[in-house]
C-alpha cells in the first residue's frame, strides 16, 4: 500500500507543470520532476531574453551529487542553495518539521505553520530561505526569498 501511494505522488509530480523564475522574472517551464532521482533539475528556457542571453533552449541546476554528463545544448548552474535536496523531499512527500544534516556544518531546517518554511545553513551563513506550499501530497509551490527563486505549479 506504502509503494502504491508513492508511486501515485511521484505520478502527479511526473505530469505536472510548473514554471520558475528568478528575481521575479519568469525563465522557463519544468515538465517534470523525474531528474531529481539523478540530482538535478531540468527546465526548458521560455522567456526570449533569457534564451537570448544564456544562448541555450534548457537550463539545468544539478548538486553535489550530479554525475550525468553534460552537454553543449544546456545551461548547467550549481545549486548552491539546496533547492534539489527541498525538492526531492517534497516530491517523495517527506516533507516534516525536522533538522536534516546536509553534509558536516550544512543543514536544512524545517517548521510548519500553515505552510513549510524551510532555512538551509551552510558553515553558519543563511544561503536559502523559504516555504514549500503542499496540497494532498502534490507540491504546489517553492518561494525561496533570500535568492528570490519561485518554482509554481500552473493550474
Amino acid at each position: 500500500m506504502k509503494l502504491l501511494l508513492s508511486l501515485l505522488i511521484m505520478a502527479n509530480f511526473a505530469f505536472a507543470n510548473y514554471t520558475i523564475s528568478f528575481k521575479g522574472i519568469t525563465l522557463g517551464e519544468i515538465d517534470n520532476f523525474d531528474s531529481l532521482e539523478k540530482n538535478y533539475l531540468e527546465a526548458k528556457v521560455t522567456n526570449k531574453i533569457a534564451r537570448f542571453l544564456l544562448g541555450k533552449d534548457k537550463f539545468v541546476f544539478f548538486n553535489d551529487n550530479f554525475k550525468g554528463e553534460r552537454n553543449d545544448d544546456t545551461k548547467y548552474k550549481k545549486d548552491n542553495y539546496a533547492i534539489i535536496y527541498i525538492l526531492k523531499k517534497a516530491a517523495k512527500n517527506d516533507v516534516k518539521a525536522e533538522r536534516i544534516e546536509v553534509k558536516k556544518d550544512k543543514f536544512i531546517e524545517v517548521d510548519f505553520d500553515k505552510n513549510y518554511n524551510f532555512t538551509y545553513n551552510s558553515k553558519g551563513r543563511i544561503k536559502s530561505k523559504g516555504t514549500l506550499e503542499m496540497q494532498n501530497g502534490t507540491l504546489k509551490s517553492l518561494i525561496e526569498t533570500v535568492n528570490d527563486i519561485e518554482i509554481i505549479k500552473k493550474n
